[in-house]
């Protein structure tokens, strides 16, 4: 049941989560501090009032997602590298987002407030994306960006790396896209357009990371929304798809990115292709299918594999892949749970949509939430993003906008009614 008066425990813990979510958009060391303030507070608060995050609707997703992390530990204990492989794993501490997550949706101050925090720092940092690419300031860090085909630089925001970036901010575009994708109560028009406007703005400064894994998920992410909300929404999806077909092509530098980048990734000797990754990632995998080679030890397994004079920068730390990456690392099982996990928050989610007797609101967090996850779960097929911190607790926050939809039967109820 939604909540409606917060305590002044619990207001305290919505401000450090939405600094949390807000600081996400640029930076993992304040993100990650004020997590760490808000995960105390929760651990606080669910004593005081006896909460229960651990709900029957959602048991399937704590399930595989504690099996999933604990035949990692395990791995590392079975190939020897406990205490390194522990140190590694602790950051799936990030799972912790999704109740914290869910428990504040269900006060209905904090719902729209929280993804208006998310929608302002990526306003914010977009706008600075744009202003990377055309002047190549990076603000804060000595790093020098690299210089775009023919006119300006590659963007990356705050972030290490231009992947990171176009993952995060294309993950962010497609949950606000689907936020406002359906109509009704508790988003004014106005706010609707405001949100579409800030999308736009995030999947521009993606595309100028000239990165295309991000930009081909975008593209087929926009596809799958058209397919859900029928044909009276195809004209406005075709038309944002062609729009950044011509900025893709308009854009100095872009085409060529995909006509060369497709024929390195094809040529199974190429060593900074996918194909030559996959295949040496799918050998591990064959050596070492029930435990992997634990957390951690991948770089040293694959660069075993490599030429003894191979640059630094080839001898990889993962597999540019979430399946091959996990089964590489956890083994044939940890993968069984990985994609378990998956299935649960994305039936959720579908299942969700479909019940036409839900709330508005209920349906936009399912469909916000749904295409967010399908984004990146997109680019996660020529990335590893789910090791990817930056962009893995966004994903952790997206998954709790969705499951809070669930917490307490809600959507139980409302199947009830319609039977």
């Amino acid at each position: 049941m939604i909540q409606d008066q917060p305590k002044r425990l619990t207001k305290a813990l919505f401000f450090f989560f939405a600094v949390f979510v807000f600081g996400s958009t640029f930076s993992i060391a304040l993100a990650q501090s004020m997590l760490g303030i808000a995960l105390l507070l929760f651990i606080i608060v669910a004593i005081r009032e006896r909460h229960q995050p651990f709900v029957k609707n959602l048991k399937w997703f704590y399930i595989f997602a504690a099996l999933y992390v604990g035949w990692l530990i395990l791995s590392g204990f079975v190939n020897g590298t406990p205490v390194k492989s522990l140190l590694i794993i602790r950051e799936e501490w990030l799972f912790l987002i999704v109740p914290i997550g869910v428990y504040l949706m269900q006060y209905e101050p904090y719902r729209g407030r929280l993804i208006a925090v998310l929608a302002a720092g990526v306003f914010l940092f977009s706008l600075y994306a744009l202003i990377q690419y055309s002047t190549g300031a990076n603000w804060g860090s000595s790093h020098i960006l690299a210089e775009a085909p023919k006119f300006g630089y590659r963007v990356q925001g705050t972030f290490s790396t231009r992947l990171t970036f176009g993952n995060y901010y294309g993950t962010a575009a497609m949950f606000l896209i689907g936020y406002v994708a359906i109509s009704g109560r508790g988003v004014s028009s106005r706010m609707r357009w405001v949100y579409v406007a800030i999308a736009i703005i995030a999947l521009i400064g993606t595309l100028l990371t000239f990165s295309r894994g991000p930009i081909l998920a975008a593209v087929a992410s926009l596809v799958v929304l058209a397919l859900l909300m029928g044909r009276r929404y195809w004209l406005p999806v075709i038309i944002s798809i062609a729009a950044m077909g011509i900025l893709a092509m308009t854009v100095p530098g872009i085409s060529d990115r995909f006509r060369g980048g497709a024929v390195n990734d094809l040529n199974p000797d190429y060593e900074g292709g996918r194909l030559f990754i996959w295949n040496n990632s799918l050998k591990i995998i064959e050596d070492n299918p029930v435990f992997g080679v634990g957390q951690g030890n991948f770089y040293d397994v694959y660069k075993s594999m490599l030429r003894p004079d191979i640059p630094e920068y080839r001898q990889l730390t993962h597999a540019h892949n979430d399946i091959l990456n996990v089964a590489a690392i956890g083994g044939l099982p940890d993968l069984v749970f990985f994609l378990a996990m998956w299935a649960a928050v994305l039936s959720l989610f579908w299942r969700g949509l479909r019940i036409s007797d839900l709330s508005e609101m209920d349906r936009r967090l399912s469909m916000a939430a749904f295409l967010g996850s399908v984004m990146f779960f997109l680019t996660s097929m020529i990335e590893a993003t789910f090791a990817d911190e930056e962009v893995r607790q966004l994903l952790m926050f997206v998954w709790a906008v969705g499951l809070s939809v669930w917490y307490k039967g809600r959507i139980t109820d409302a199947e009830a009614s319609t039977q």
